[in-house]
């Protein structure tokens, strides 16, 4: 190939792997960013055609997701490979990449697909999207109708851009994951207060937020009420294009399914007991597409906090256990009540425990843990368990606990995990010195709890102490009103992020030294364990790629954060290129 030539192809890949670059920084979905790179591909390799396979795990699948032109879009999500099944099939099992100079049709691993018309493509090149654990994702595909039409710049760019784009689908994966987790744990906290109050409000709100958290079409809700008179309605949502969703009531059962049956056909079903041990009732939802394992497990999991929400709520009209209406109640006088109805009269220093989720029998693990936690807190203590959570009542004389009480409740409860299977998160209240403050102690119990939560959720079983965290609580809204600010400066990084990937350099993490060092020049080459002058021809080089001077008087704080991620970023995409 002449040089002209080359250096040409050369100048239109690192375009195209520019441009994705910027497109990745700036979270693009996957499917988005798949779409950009055919477009992108195709135009810098004059091909004929371009697709993206993704593999769908739970269908088996390599399902066609992007084409670049009509009519080859008429295979869009219909198109589905088994793994060896044609050219894809074949580069998707072995994780190689393939060119095939002429007829691919006469290929012995060929599959002829009737939505799309292949016998004008003379050239094949097909490479896998697999991620850094080598873990298939996809496969990416350009057809020519020219012979002989690939070669080894167009399988770099093939190749590079599979990186990118499992880089994407990891990421997507990983966030898509943590906000159903986000979802899922914050389930009964996004209850609004006039929804507690009575069975049919909690159904209501509970059915149409179980829409959205486990993406179906159809929740329906049917609760066993342990009131004898009035029966509660078997509660429908459904999902609505124009986007409210539809919430329905019914007391016939032959109304209810008559609405399953017209709604609900051709549907994949899935159903669960609400709450745990003995079941007051069934959570079934609908939609069109396969419920996968974590599915199941997530469906589980909402369904045995809203059997504990059901039954707390259902309690109140017939007197509510003591567990729920300390933990409930808004009454500073009723909390002082139900602690001196428990005997305990002096200081008390409260402490809550969430259980997230345990393997096996939940009945006999409860048991386990309310043993634990009594050993651990005392036997002048009261331990007060309501389904999956739990209040210990930790005897104070004196209004202090011991130093060693955290370790011991810790240990206690992770050694059960590790039994059982259980994850947990664990808040320590403050001290009260007397009754009337219980329900203040029990609140910054709950918030020490949602600190763990949050920012301590790495082991199974995770504490926060009230007093430890208490000082730190307003960092939230601190963060909270700096990322407006990190968020621009990101954004003003990404010449330079880009140019740290085509250059190799570290620009982007001299800034953050330097940014770290509030500015300081000398602090920052001592850092970097460079020369100063080194150091001042890095910052001209920012300076210059950036279009704007480094401001002495500029917001370090912002900037530090900023920088670091902008690194992170940079670091993270590098070896996708490599």
């Amino acid at each position: 190939m002449p040089d002209v030539t080359r250096g040409h192809l050369a100048e239109r890949r690192a375009a195209v792997l520019s441009q994705l670059v910027l497109l990745f920084a700036q979270g693009r979905e996957p499917v988005e960013l798949a779409d950009e790179a055919v477009r992108l591909v195709a135009s810098a390799t004059d091909t004929g055609a371009v697709f993206v396979y993704l593999w769908d795990d739970e269908q088996e699948r390599l399902v066609l997701r992007v084409a670049s032109a009509v009519p080859q879009q008429t295979g869009v999500d219909e198109i589905r490979l088994r793994l060896g099944e044609g050219i894809a099939g074949w580069v998707a099992l072995r994780q190689k990449s393939v060119i095939i100079d002429r007829r691919p049709q006469d290929d012995p691993r060929y599959l002829g697909v009737d939505t799309i018309d292949e016998a004008e493509f003379n050239s094949v090149l097909a490479a896998p999207i697999a991620d850094e654990q080598n873990q298939l994702r996809g496969v990416f595909a350009l057809y020519s109708k020219k012979e002989n039409a690939f070669g080894d710049d167009e399988l770099a760019i093939a190749v590079e851009v599979g990186r990118l784009l499992a880089s994407g689908l990891v990421r997507a994966e990983t966030v898509a994951n943590l906000d159903r987790q986000s979802a899922s744990s914050h389930f009964l906290q996004d209850f609004p207060t006039a929804s507690r109050t009575a069975l049919v409000p909690a159904l209501e709100f509970a059915a149409r937020r179980l829409l959205d958290i486990l993406e179906v079409d159809v929740c329906m809700l049917e609760y066993m009420s342990r009131r004898e008179s009035g029966a509660a309605p078997i509660m429908f949502a459904f999902r609505s294009e124009h986007g409210a969703h539809r919430v329905w009531s019914t007391h016939a059962r032959a109304s209810a399914q008559a609405s399953i049956d017209q709604h609900c056909a051709g549907m994949e079903r899935a159903s669960v007991a609400l709450g745990m041990g003995a079941s007051r009732g069934i959570l079934s939802c609908y939609r069109g597409a396969r419920f996968r394992a974590d599915d199941f497990d997530r469906l589980s999991a909402l369904a045995m906090q809203l059997g504990v929400l059901l039954e707390a709520v259902d309690l109140n009209s017939v007197g509510s256990t003591l567990a729920t209406r300390l933990r409930y109640t808004q009454d500073d006088a009723e909390a002082a009540r139900i602690v001196e109805e428990l005997g305990l009269e002096g200081p008390v220093c409260p402490i809550l425990i969430r259980v997230h989720s345990v393997r096996g029998d939940w009945d006999a693990a409860s048991r386990m843990l309310q043993d634990a936690l009594a050993a651990a807190a005392g036997s002048r203590s009261v331990v007060l368990l309501h389904s999956t959570w739990g209040m210990v009542l930790v005897d104070a004389p004196g209004g202090r606990v011991s130093s060693e009480l955290p370790a011991k409740i810790l240990q206690s409860t992770r050694r059960l995990a590790g039994d059982v299977g259980m994850t947990a998160s664990i808040g320590m209240g403050s001290v009260a010195q007397t009754t009337a403050q219980i329900r203040q102690a029990i609140a910054h119990a709950r918030q020490a709890m949602h600190w763990t939560e949050t920012y301590d959720s790495a082991d199974a079983v995770s504490l926060a102490v009230y007093a430890d965290v208490r000082d730190v609580l307003p960092l939230n809204v601190t963060i909270g009103e700096l990322i407006p600010a990190v968020r621009t400066q990101i954004r003003a990084l990404e010449p330079l992020s880009r140019y740290d990937l085509d250059q190799g350099s570290q620009l982007v993490r001299t800034l953050s030294v330097l940014a770290g060092c509030g500015g300081s020049v000398n602090e920052t080459a001592t850092r970097l364990v460079i020369h100063r002058n080194t150091l001042r021809q890095r910052l001209q080089r920012i300076e210059q790629v950036l279009g704007t001077p480094l401001d002495p008087a500029s917001d370090w704080t912002v900037l530090s954060l900023a920088s670091r991620v902008a690194a992170d970023r940079v670091d993270r995409l590098r070896p996708a290129q490599s």
